[in-house]
């Protein structure tokens, strides 16, 4: 499914700061780093300096959410892709606008990164390498391995919404909620994506499926750095539950 992915020599004259340094890393493929950022202004600069070490800025997008901020100023001083949404739609709308860009710039893959720092930006080679091997669409991060930090009600969200994705997908996922994706745009151009809040994750598991995508997986830290959270997670995992019931009676347009 999609374009055929081989390892070629790095073009940019930067230094290497790790065997295996990765910036555009693939033969004939476009990768776009994506992050839906929210009042981020704390966090951004070194989100985008990690991310740096890996894409060209021209190839890191940063979809502003309606930020009361300075989330905007701090993207546009980088020279990185600028999205803003006039008002707060949700991170599944600000993600669906991300894949979009991707799309209509003519992208083979998206890098989906939390902008809060929950996600190592360092690791991008590790999700890259794993499509490379496994030839997978989607390439998840699972922090399944270390969950010692993560907050009780998320454990449970996550741990409920995870049985129910398996279940209805027969994939063995650990951690439907985690943001920190490789996936490519042939998926995104064929899924019906229709909700626009932290489901849109999922709804993106249950459409890959649906098309029969291949999936892999990346082992990654579990890291929370005291940023405020906007999620209830009660609310979420009633509403991640309601998404799965609903989503197999869907009629597909696509």
């Amino acid at each position: 499914m999609g374009a055929k992915w081989s390892l070629v020599r790095i073009q940019s004259p930067r230094p290497f700061f790790f065997f295996g340094f990765i910036e555009n890393l693939v033969s004939n493929v476009k990768i776009l780093a994506i992050t839906p950022a929210y009042n981020a202004e704390s966090t951004l600069s070194e989100l985008v300096g990690g991310l740096a070490r890996s894409f060209e800025y021209r190839d890191i997008l940063v979809v502003d959410d309606g930020s009361r901020d300075k989330t905007s100023e701090i993207a546009k001083s980088f020279g990185v892709n600028l999205l803003r949404l006039s008002e707060n739609s949700g991170k599944g709308a600000a993600l669906r606008a991300g894949f979009k860009f991707a799309i209509d710039h003519g992208y083979d893959a998206v890098l989906t990164i939390d902008s809060d720092l929950q996600h190592p930006p360092e690791l991008t080679r590790e999700f890259i390498g794993e499509m490379l091997r496994s030839e997978a669409d989607i390439v998840l991060g699972d922090r399944m391995d270390d969950i010692a930090q993560m907050p009780l009600q998320r454990r449970f969200s996550n741990k409920t919404t995870s049985f129910f994705v398996r279940l209805w997908t027969g994939e063995a996922m650990r951690d439907s909620q985690c943001g920190f994706r490789l996936i490519k745009t042939s998926v995104l151009e064929r899924a019906d994506l229709r909700v626009r809040r932290y489901q849109t994750e999922t709804e993106l598991l249950l459409e890959a499926a649906r098309l029969g995508a291949k999936f892999a997986y990346v082992s990654i830290p579990t890291i929370y750095n005291g940023q405020p959270s906007g999620i209830n997670a009660i609310v979420e995992t009633l509403n991640y539950i309601g998404l799965m019931l609903s989503h197999p009676f869907r009629k597909h347009s696509k």
